[in-house]
């Protein structure tokens, strides 16, 4: 297996945004964007917004395909996938997090049971109650375990839904903006279990605007435009 997990080769994405009465305007959300990510970094794609961030992650993710160009991840070829590949990719390898906490869990569920389901589906092996517990605590959140996610705040969904991604965790955590709903406290928490598990040899990319964030990455990805930016 190569110590590379992820390559994309003028990767480029456009969109046809509809407009009432007439022809959609072309958007060129992503244009000619070409990067290689080493096992076990913390990468941050930074930029303003409208700059490509979510755009990529979601290529890398294989929730969207590319209007042109290449994804390589852990290698597998993402933008050959058929659907149904898609989904087990997105089980076992490459997990992404959405920006709003709520779009990551069952909010009638309680945190345990959102952590343990995301382990059964990645088919986590062991005592999954056990390592549930444990993450749980990790992520300080041990006292939200038996509570409705609906019932909770913003931030605490957001440490539920990272605490899902790293019980077993796959070869690549995509965040966008985990740190976005956050005060100081819950953002340097979500910080150090994302640095804490690429010393386990997962990969995480994040798309963000907060600095802490681009500060802890090891490696700074700069998007402005759709195209990288030195």
């Amino acid at each position: 297996m190569s110590d590379t997990v992820i390559t994309c080769t003028g990767l480029t994405r456009r969109f046809v945004m509809p407009r009432r009465g007439g022809v959609g305007s072309d958007v060129l959300a992503l244009d000619d964007v070409s990067l290689q990510v080493p096992r076990g970094q913390l990468v941050a794609l930074a930029g303003p917004s409208g700059s490509g961030k979510s755009t990529l992650l979601a290529l890398i993710g294989a929730l969207d395909w590319p209007t042109a160009g290449t994804i390589t991840v852990n290698d597998f070829d993402v933008a050959a996938m058929s659907r149904r590949a898609r989904r087990a990719f997105r089980r076992r390898w490459a997990i992404s997090m959405m920006p709003q906490p709520a779009d990551n869990l069952l909010l009638a569920s309680t945190g345990r049971e959102n952590v343990l389901l995301a382990a059964k589906q990645r088919r986590v092996r062991g005592n999954l109650e056990e390592k549930a517990d444990e993450v749980l605590a990790r992520m300080q959140l041990t006292s939200f375990a038996h509570q409705p996610c609906a019932v909770m705040s913003g931030g605490e969904q957001q440490r539920i839904a990272l605490a899902s991604c790293l019980l077993g965790a796959a070869a690549v955590i995509l965040a966008d903006e985990p740190t976005g709903a956050l005060d100081r406290t819950g953002a340097a928490t979500v910080i150090d279990a994302l640095a804490a598990a690429t010393a386990g040899g997962v990969t995480v990319v994040v798309a963000t605007h907060d600095p802490n964030v681009v500060a802890a990455a090891d490696t700074v990805i700069r998007l402005d435009h759709g195209r990288r930016v030195e």
